[in-house]
């Protein structure tokens, strides 16, 4: 984020394709394979003041309260990714992974009530995933 204290841009106008976000939900499963589950936690743990996952780190994608137009702070990420994404997704994996999934591939195609891109746990806490490749959302040190 710009030292200037200015807002960054809306954060609709810098949403994350559809492909990206695909691509980013299966990278996530990869390197949870990959880093043996351990190193993945670690990082997400590290990544989630940045309002990150590791896959989202790896294509530049943010996590971004809407109302606040600011990243989401490693509370937010905490209780987007381990609660809603985590518990949801261990309880009931196959569906809600799929029903996710195809949120974010059909949302704003045939659901005409919301066109930004969010999947059910975006809706429950109020985010959106952006492409962010010039760190517009990086987070300041106070």
């Amino acid at each position: 984020m710009p030292d200037s204290g200015a807002l960054p841009p809306d954060p609709l106008s810098m949403l994350s394709s559809r492909r990206r976000r695909f691509g980013a939900f299966l990278l996530e499963n990869l390197l949870i394979v990959v880093t043996l589950f351990i190193g993945y936690v670690i990082w997400s743990l590290i990544v989630y003041a940045r309002g990150q996952t590791p896959a989202k780190q790896i294509l530049s994608m943010r996590v971004v309260r809407l109302k606040e137009r600011r990243t989401a702070h490693w509370g937010w990420m905490a209780l987007r990714q381990i609660v809603l994404v985590g518990l949801i997704g261990l309880a009931l994996d196959f569906f809600v992974s799929g029903l996710s999934l195809a949120w974010i591939l059909v949302n704003g195609i045939v659901l005409v009530s919301n066109s930004r891109r969010q999947a059910l746990w975006d809706m429950m806490v109020d985010t959106v995933v952006v492409h962010d490749p010039n760190d517009l959302y990086k987070r300041r040190r106070s």
